[in-house]
Parts: C-alpha cells; sequence; structure tokens
C-alpha cells in the first residue's frame, strides 16, 4: 500500500467508532452524511479492508476496524499536537480563547475581570463554556479549564498549570435538616464529618444555585464556598479550605502569548480575590 492516508478520512472513521451511526458521526464532524459515507470508502479502499459490515440497521465495525482503532488515535493525537504547537507559535495577540470553568466561579467570581480582559485585548475573543468537569485538553476541546480540586491533590501530569488559589467552604442556613446534593445516602459520608453529623437529609439539589436559592428561603443547612454563599446566607461554622482553584493548559499550548495573557490575569485575579474565597471580606 502506497497511498498517502488522508486525515479527513481517518476523522470520519474515528468518529463513526466513536458514534451510534455513521449519521450521527457525520453531525458531530460537520459534514454531510454522503461525504462522511464517501470517505469512509475511501479509506476502506485505500487500506483495502472491510472496516464497518453494513446491514439494515446500520454499520457494525469488524475485527479490521477494531485493531485499526488504536493506530488511528495515535495519529489524531499526533494532529491534535500539531494544530496545538501551531497555535501557540502565533505570536499575535489576537483570536479565540475557548474556556471551561464551573460556573459559579465565573458568575460569581470572576466575570468583572473577563469583561476587563476582553476591553483591554479587544482582538482576542473569550469563549467560555460553564462545566465541572475536566474537559479533554489533549483533544482540544478548550485552551484553558479552570478547575476546583480537593485541596492539596495535583492536576494530572499530563497538563501545564498553576494553582491560583484556595477556596474554603463552611455550612450555612438554619433548620433541623441538611438540604440534601444527591439524596441521603450518597450525602452521608461528608455530613458525617461536617459539625451537625446528625441532622436528616431532605431532598436532592445537585447545583449550587438551587442550594443558595434553597438555603436563603429557609430550607435547612448547606455547605457551600465562601465566595459563593456570602453575604447572602448566614454561616454557620468557620471556614475550611475545601478545594485548590487550578488554572490549566496542555502543555504545547503553555508558550502561546495570547493563553499566557488570559492566564497571567487569571491566576493574579484570583489571588486579589483570596480574601474573599477564605470567607474574610464580602463582594
Amino acid at each position: 500500500m502506497t497511498e498517502t492516508m488522508n486525515w479527513d478520512d481517518i476523522r470520519v472513521f474515528l468518529a463513526t467508532m466513536r458514534a451510534p451511526s455513521l449519521r450521527k458521526a457525520a453531525q458531530d464532524l460537520g459534514v454531510s452524511h454522503p461525504t462522511a459515507r464517501r470517505r469512509l470508502n475511501a479509506l476502506e479502499e485505500r487500506l483495502g479492508l472491510q472496516l464497518f459490515d453494513r446491514r439494515t440497521d446500520g454499520l457494525h465495525a469488524t475485527a479490521q476496524a477494531v485493531d485499526l482503532l488504536e493506530a488511528a488515535e495515535r495519529v489524531e493525537r499526533a494532529m491534535d499536537s500539531l494544530g496545538r504547537i501551531a497555535k501557540a507559535a502565533d505570536p499575535e495577540l489576537r483570536g479565540p480563547i475557548r474556556i471551561t470553568l464551573p460556573e459559579v466561579l465565573a458568575t460569581d467570581l470572576l466575570m468583572p475581570d473577563f469583561v476587563a480582559f476582553g476591553q483591554r485585548w479587544p482582538q482576542i475573543q473569550l469563549q467560555i463554556e460553564a462545566s465541572y468537569g475536566l474537559r479533554d485538553l489533549s483533544r482540544r476541546e478548550a485552551d484553558v479549564a479552570l478547575r476546583f480540586m480537593a485541596h492539596g491533590t495535583l492536576p494530572d501530569p499530563d497538563l501545564a498549570g498553576r494553582m491560583a488559589g484556595i477556596s474554603f467552604n463552611a455550612i450555612y442556613g438554619f433548620g433541623d435538616q441538611w438540604i440534601g446534593w444527591r439524596g441521603p445516602e450518597e450525602d452521608a459520608k461528608w455530613i458525617s464529618k461536617t459539625a451537625f453529623p446528625d441532622l436528616p437529609v431532605r431532598g436532592a439539589l445537585n447545583e449550587p444555585n438551587l442550594q443558595r436559592s434553597a438555603c436563603a428561603q429557609g430550607m435547612g443547612l448547606t455547605q457551600l464556598p465562601c465566595f459563593f454563599a456570602e453575604p447572602l446566607l448566614t454561616r454557620r461554622t468557620e471556614p475550611e479550605p475545601a478545594f485548590d482553584l487550578w488554572v490549566l493548559v496542555h502543555p504545547d499550548l503553555r508558550r502561546s502569548p495570547r493563553l499566557r495573557i488570559f492566564r497571567d490575569s487569571v491566576v493574579a485575579a484570583v489571588r486579589r480575590y483570596q480574601p474573599r474565597l477564605e470567607g474574610r471580606e464580602s463582594p
């Protein structure tokens, strides 16, 4: 086999292996269904292999496709790395920065700093996605991830990052019950370590804004980050360190000028807010 592999064909193969159907794979890649089918057929022709059985209920991966998957994923990682290196080499302070972070961190702490950053660097567009899970930076789903990690733990060694600050939690509210996050069974472990281990759990409100609102309306006790809870809620216990706040990028992107400027501005902002993070200062 002497023909050069086409990366677009390999992308379609990978998307088809990961999606429930070729139509969904095409949708995920932003191409038409006929284009995806044509690229898949072209890859099979170049390889001289049948990668999928065509059945009435859709495509089914063959053993040859499964054998090929690991090699195709290595190509994908290499192509992603090339893209990141090229992006980092761009010396211009312009273009998009894709950021993923917990919603409350943006709305209740850093939004004024994001606005100020955009005013200072108008050629850089911030694209912000609220997320509590660590997005796959290696697959370029985000350029920068701001994450709360359990106090004292470290991020994945494959990522580059800086710890910007420490977020403290406290217990807030009144009453003779806890406002549940997941429900009595799942909440029992962390509640047993609090100052109110014997109070029952009622309900399951699994989002910080819901917890804060319910607590403000007198539903019961909740445990929340100080910067997010105060001054709306009444504190019942002394704040304790709960999470380290990390600003993370893929190592290939750490020298990108615009990402470096953004990361530095976020770290500086978080450090200014450290008294709020510790519950020593209200907004």
